[in-house]
């Protein structure tokens, strides 16, 4: 690589540094407001109230997993096609995902309201109409979802970062609202559903279309749905290790148990989503040197040091505050969960590390870590079967999975190191 080369990264490098600084300072804003939302849903509604919302917000969560797919695919396709010079094809792109957002979007909104005294039955809640209401907010989730990408592949990590904060701010000022009304459940449910109504607005306004010619290549869209399900393997393995341990307690144990163990996630994924912007950051950008035919595992170096430090401070915190934390955050009925919450939180942190990795090399067109992601959701789901008796078993389940997946990661990130780099495929202008 030239010298000249070899400043324009450094200097591209400095500018994503600043851009992750923005976009994590706003990511954890957004998260503290959401946790606001969470100590007064654990300080006004009973355990059991407090596990039926808590659920709602995990179900939104598993249907993360689309919505992140979307994101992931624009930002790549959308990457990729301005670094090569193509920024119209790129709009037209986005253009086309949203389309295909939206359809989904009515179609899950359909399934979930349709279904909704099924799932009240499945899951023990107290209400369908949480489910109903829910399943209203998917097509704004979805279509926001692609809009967002378009922001991610671009570097717009400025205004990605707004539309966090007014997500943030309306889902709390609803919710919160509502709840003070006696809306309960379906009151903070309703908080979720209007917040993505909201966030859709402020994407679309975000991402005003430019020229819509030429149309996208037969080719170009082959690679793109080969790289969904791509994307789709990652994002199953991820929202299963999230979410599996909230499910299987919400079914194993007693509401009230449930509902304190529904706190305790909540508590202890916070060192995953403080870290998000880390992987927000490094995805885009390693897919653009990618496609410039540049090496990108700086990046990744940099960012595994970024979250293992943001996961060894929350550990360090919850190991010396735990106990405080959980009695100030969600009430004195959680106070004796501090300990607990240090495993969690380490086990959180195994898993942040792994699943930047796996999306750093999924950003190149390498599926091999997401393989290992999707064991180690395995062996976590096999591991959850056979210990859900009580709180500490699902903690201690968390625990050994995700020491396994960090190191089948580890194995395969050896492995790629030894063997050689395949040819960078590289776009060409039209």
């Amino acid at each position: 690589m030239s010298q000249t080369a070899v400043l324009a990264e450094e200097t591209d490098g400095s500018r994503l540094a600043r851009a992750g600084m923005v976009l994590a300072l706003a990511t954890t804003a957004a998260h503290a407001g959401n946790y606001v939302l969470n100590l007064v849903m654990a300080r006004w509604l009973t355990p059991a109230e407090f596990s039926d919302a808590t659920l709602m917000v995990t179900l939104m969560a598993v249907v993360t997993a689309l919505a992140m797919g979307l994101q992931m695919v624009t930002a790549r396709s959308v990457g990729n096609f301005e670094v090569a010079g193509m920024t119209s094809v790129a709009d037209r792109l986005a253009g086309r995902l949203r389309r295909w957002a939206w359809s989904s979007g009515v179609a899950l909104a359909a399934v979930l309201i349709l279904t909704a005294p099924q799932l009240q039955l499945v899951f023990h809640t107290a209400s369908a109409w949480p489910f109903v209401v829910l399943g209203l907010g998917m097509p704004y989730y979805l279509a926001q979802a692609v809009g967002r990408g378009a922001l991610q592949g671009r570097l717009a990590f400025g205004r990605l970062a707004v539309t966090f904060l007014v997500e943030m701010l309306v889902r709390v000022g609803v919710s919160v609202t509502l709840l003070a009304l006696g809306g309960g459940v379906p009151g903070v449910t309703a908080g979720l559903a209007v917040s993505y109504i909201a966030t859709w607005l402020t994407v679309r306004s975000a991402t005003a279309t430019r020229s819509l010619a030429p149309k996208v290549r037969a080719s170009d869209l082959t690679e793109i749905r080969a790289y969904a399900a791509a994307v789709g393997l990652l994002l199953s393995a991820q929202i299963i290790i999230t979410n599996g341990d909230v499910l299987m307690a919400k079914h194993f144990l007693e509401p009230e148990t449930a509902g304190a163990y529904s706190a305790l996630s909540l508590m202890g994924r916070a060192a995953f989503f403080l870290s998000w912007s880390v992987a927000t950051v490094v995805f885009p950008a390693a897919a653009r040197r990618h496609a410039a035919g540049q090496n990108s595992d700086q990046l990744l170096r940099g960012g595994i040091y970024a979250v293992a430090g943001i996961g060894g401070l929350c550990a360090v915190a919850t190991g010396l505050f735990g106990n405080v934390f959980m009695g100030i955050f969600l009430g004195s009925n959680y106070r004796n969960l501090g300990g607990l919450l240090t495993v969690y939180v380490i086990s959180t942190t195994l898993f942040a590390v792994s699943n930047l990795v796996a999306s750093h090399y999924l950003a190149t067109g390498r599926t091999t870590e997401s393989w290992a992601l999707l064991s180690g959701a395995v062996v976590q789901t096999v591991l959850l079967l056979h210990w859900n008796h009580s709180m500490q078993e699902l903690v201690r389940a968390q625990l050994v999975a995700m020491t396994v997946l960090v190191v089948l990661v580890a194995v395969c990130r050896t492995a790629r190191k030894s063997s050689p780099e395949p040819m960078v495929e590289r776009r060409t202008s039209r």
